[in-house]
């Protein structure tokens, strides 16, 4: 088996415009923000999410935080209990599949946690697409699993020819084939994984049951999947987008690895950011001001350094679909052979 090289990257939300035409757009509703906003006050106690901020429709794309006061240094603006946030540890905790992602995670080496959480995310939002209850289920309607979803733009998204008409020799022609190749393995081994728990929640297999009542261990392994699910491997390339450009893990333990944290990830990208935030001894995630902030003004975080020697910016478009700080349509950018994207011939 191959060694993933997919790893966590730091949240990024917005992306430049399509290169193509006619691509499907869609833009989360503030009404779904506000079903996302009761479910982390309803589902969670410890969750807090403070009065001066409200999500509405940012000039930069998709949906953003602004203040609506006068906020201090140091406020606390939101608080997600780890329980809200999707974790290496909900994976392995699946009554469904979870010892399935172990094995996987044992064996498949490097990226495998990652895989693993792309394979229950899109577990998670196909079954809650078929009525069945996710623990997640308003975060999950808030997430771009398409292209062009809240501005979503990225290299898994694109087609073969598309990717070889714009990329060909570029600086991230590699790296985008290697990902791709990568999640195209990925899609073999998640569909045997979660083929039966998505069937099941469609209502086209039955759900397996002990063989002795009460005595769980007597459960037969569900059947083997040999076809392709319908609609999972989209899915799934979705659940790969989302974890590549909104995941968080410099801010978590080693055990945990890195996570999904609503509200934080659908923070817009400024170079200088607005917030902080860490972990407090509970796990949860807590955001505060990095300095004061005006009513009014959109609250920003920071995903990269735009000066980060190791992440340039052909980097930034071939790992998080975009590039900070460019307004030129990425179309525009590869076919006028930018030097974003290619390296330039030294004159003799």
């Amino acid at each position: 088996m191959v060694a993933f090289l997919l790893g966590a990257a730091s949240s990024v939300l917005l992306a430049l415009s399509s290169p193509f035409s006619g691509d499907t757009t869609y833009t989360t509703s503030t009404e779904q923000y506000s079903s996302l906003l009761n479910w982390l006050n309803n589902t969670f106690p410890s969750s807090y999410v403070s009065p001066s901020i409200r999500l509405s429709p940012s000039p930069k794309g998709g949906h953003g935080a602004f203040a609506t006061e006068d906020i201090s240094e140091g406020s606390l603006l939101f608080s997600v209990p780890k329980e809200a946030c999707i974790t290496s540890s909900a994976v392995l905790e699946d009554k469904d599949c979870g010892k399935a992602f172990k094995t996987l995670i044992e064996n498949a080496g490097p990226g495998a946690i990652t895989v693993s959480l792309a394979g229950y995310l899109t577990k998670e939002y196909l079954c809650h697409l078929e009525g069945k209850e996710s623990l997640y289920g308003p975060y999950l309607d808030t997430l771009p699993w398409k292209r062009g979803w809240n501005g979503q733009e990225h290299v898994l998204f694109w087609s073969k020819d598309d990717v070889e008409k714009y990329l060909k020799d570029s600086l991230c022609w590699r790296e985008s084939n290697d990902l791709r190749t990568e999640v195209r393995v990925a899609k073999k081994i998640i569909n045997a994984v979660i083929g039966p728990s998505v069937l099941v929640a469609r209502g086209e297999m039955e759900e397996q049951t002990p063989m002795i009542p009460f005595l769980g261990w007597t459960t037969p392994p569900p059947p083997k999947i040999t076809e392709p699910i319908s609609g999972l491997g989209k899915a799934l390339n979705g659940a790969f987008v989302i974890l590549l450009t909104r995941a968080f893990d410099e801010i978590f333990d080693e055990e945990d690895g890195e996570r999904l944290v609503p509200l934080l990830d659908m923070l817009n990208h400024d170079n200088e950011p607005t917030v902080t935030y860490k972990t407090n001894l509970e796990g949860a995630v807590e955001v505060k001001a990095r300095h004061d902030i005006k009513k009014g003004d959109e609250i920003y975080n920071r995903y990269k350094e735009e000066e980060d020697m190791n992440m340039p910016y052909h980097r930034f478009f071939s790992r998080f679909g975009f590039v900070p700080g460019v307004e030129e349509e990425t179309k525009a950018l590869l076919e006028d052979k930018s030097s974003i994207f290619f390296a330039k011939k030294k004159e003799v």
